[in-house]
């Protein structure tokens, strides 16, 4: 008993360990100012990150089939040393055309990262027989990247040292967090008699999904309602900006970020406590969610960012209740398959609310981009209450027998 509960500690302990260091990069804060430094416009910045979110979407099959090749300890391991060739790509190429390929390699990690982390981390849990946990952790993760975030944005403070010295720090944060995943004891063996048998070929990885689909559609449902909300309520990339419209100085915009950084974490930290609540509460609270986004574009102001705060509390509890949800719908052996799809899904739905809070943009305000998001949360929590509540309790496996879906409980152990 007490060398099982060690290994689920040293487990844990790698598990945090490349969270943090994955996320503690100086370079976060910085990079876009360095590539307008070098001549990128904004609209070439903009496309940019486009081009981050196509590598993505992009390089999903080929991450899967090497997932199921190499294994995912080396797959991430794999990843972490792409994310860092970028970095170095853009040090001595700061051009546009290397700094595309630097976006587009930056994304095939991010997508290997949501294939295979999040792969390691349910099925590692499963097999040490701590399923029951794993929204616990999943809520203690996103509060380390937090942290970690908090952390990186003094990469803007120490911009004297030089570009080059930032950017080495990044790098050795990366070997950093690969030599805690290399440091994993798997329990969960990613063997060749499952690759041989779930063996992912590009022509086949849709036809593969669709069938899983088909079979289980509440893993499709629930996708849905997780596409939908978690995009449409993340305002990230836009709160600087909202912060000079209510009237703060642009020197304290990134006021803006840490409160809700804070509301994040706050929601991140209690959500496992309710992982046992039906499924219609958790749909009302994302019309609950709509609300307060609606809320906060009527009272468009820094008091109003009260408002903003509490949707940025229930955004954040809400995707980790929801995605030990999901987590618990996909079979073992497909998991891989199923996260790539829904990393793809994820990713166009991240594009339709750019495009959403674009269209508000010119209409005069990013407040009114803040209201379209705060109604399509609305509209999404309905539809969920209305479609998907209490059609997901059971679903057939693929030996056709009837399983009851899995609810994550609490533990003393993170």
């Amino acid at each position: 008993m007490k060398k099982a509960h060690s290994a689920i500690k040293h487990f844990l302990t790698c598990i945090y360990g490349f969270s943090f260091f994955n996320k503690m990069l100086l370079l976060a804060p910085v990079y876009s100012v360095f590539m307008q430094e070098n001549g990128m416009t904004d609209m070439q910045l903009s496309s940019l990150f486009i081009i981050l979110s196509v590598g993505i979407i992009a390089s999903q099959i080929p991450v899967t089939w090497l997932a199921n090749k190499i294994g995912h300890k080396y797959s991430i391991i794999f990843g972490q040393f792409l994310k860092a060739a970028a970095f170095i790509l853009w040090l001595f190429v700061p051009t546009f055309g290397g700094f595309a390929v630097g976006m587009f390699l930056w994304g095939t990690q991010t997508a290997i990262y949501n294939v295979s982390f999040e792969t390691v981390v349910y099925d590692e849990l499963s097999a040490r027989h701590h399923r029951n946990i794993y929204a616990k952790v999943l809520g203690v993760i996103y509060n380390i990247q937090a942290i970690a975030v908090a952390f990186s944005a003094s990469g803007s403070l120490l911009l004297f040292f030089g570009y080059e010295w930032i950017t080495f720090a990044s790098v050795l944060a990366l070997v950093i967090s690969s030599a805690f995943i290399f440091a994993i004891k798997f329990r969960h063996k990613n063997s060749k008699k499952v690759r041989k048998n779930k063996k992912i070929r590009s022509l086949s990885f849709l036809k593969t999904a669709f069938r899983i689909c088909r079979k289980m559609p509440c893993i499709f449902m629930v996708s849905m309602v997780l596409w939908l909300f978690s995009n449409f309520a993340y305002l990230d990339d836009y709160l600087s900006l909202i912060g000079v419209e209510i009237g703060l100085p642009v020197e304290y915009v990134g006021i803006v970020s840490f409160f809700c950084l804070g509301c994040s974490v706050l929601g991140q930290t209690f959500a496992y406590r309710f992982s046992k609540i039906k499924d219609w509460i958790l749909y009302s609270a994302i019309c609950a969610l709509g609300i307060s986004f609606v809320a906060f574009s009527v009272f468009y102001s820094v008091s109003g960012l009260l408002f903003l705060g509490i949707g940025y509390v229930l955004y954040s509890g809400l995707f980790i209740l929801l995605f030990a949800r999901l987590q618990d719908f996909i079979p073992t052996s497909h998991r891989p398959v199923m996260l790539s799809l829904y990393s793809i899904g994820d990713n166009v739905s991240y594009v339709l609310m750019c495009l959403l809070i674009g269209f508000g943009g010119t209409l005069g305000s990013w407040r009114y981009g803040v209201l379209f998001a705060g109604l399509i949360l609305v509209l999404t929590g309905l539809w969920a209450l209305l479609f998907v509540k209490d059609k997901c309790a059971y679903e057939p496996n693929k030996t056709g027998k009837i399983f009851k879906t899995m609810r994550p409980g609490g533990s003393d152990i993170v």
